[in-house]
């Protein structure tokens, strides 16, 4: 499986679009092997866009818009929503300033 992150889809506008996935634990007994391999910017790094021949531009479907979701140029926002995202619990406890009610 290829997980292509939210920066490309930022990257290609939409042309590559970012894998939806969950991690699904197995059943009892049944061991599960993972081997994730991430190959991220530096967090102020800021994504520009690739130049895509016409023919690929005219395919691009634009950058996600779900407001609960936003996609951002900016690799350590992008990074910081995941992760606030996910340990909601842990932003609440020591960032709680970045916590949306």
């Amino acid at each position: 499986m290829v997980n292509l992150g939210e920066m490309l889809e930022v990257a290609t506008e939409g042309f590559l679009a970012a894998t939806i996935h969950r991690v699904k634990a197995p059943p009892p007994g049944v061991d599960r092997y993972s081997v994730p391999f991430f190959w991220s910017p530096r967090l102020d790094a800021v994504i520009d866009p690739v130049p895509l021949p016409p023919e690929l531009k005219a395919q691009a479907r634009g950058i996600s818009d779900d407001p609960s979701n936003p996609m951002l140029a900016s690799f350590g926002l992008n990074m910081l929503k995941g992760r606030m995202r996910a340990h909601p619990d842990v932003t609440e406890r020591h960032y709680p300033e970045l916590m949306q009610r």
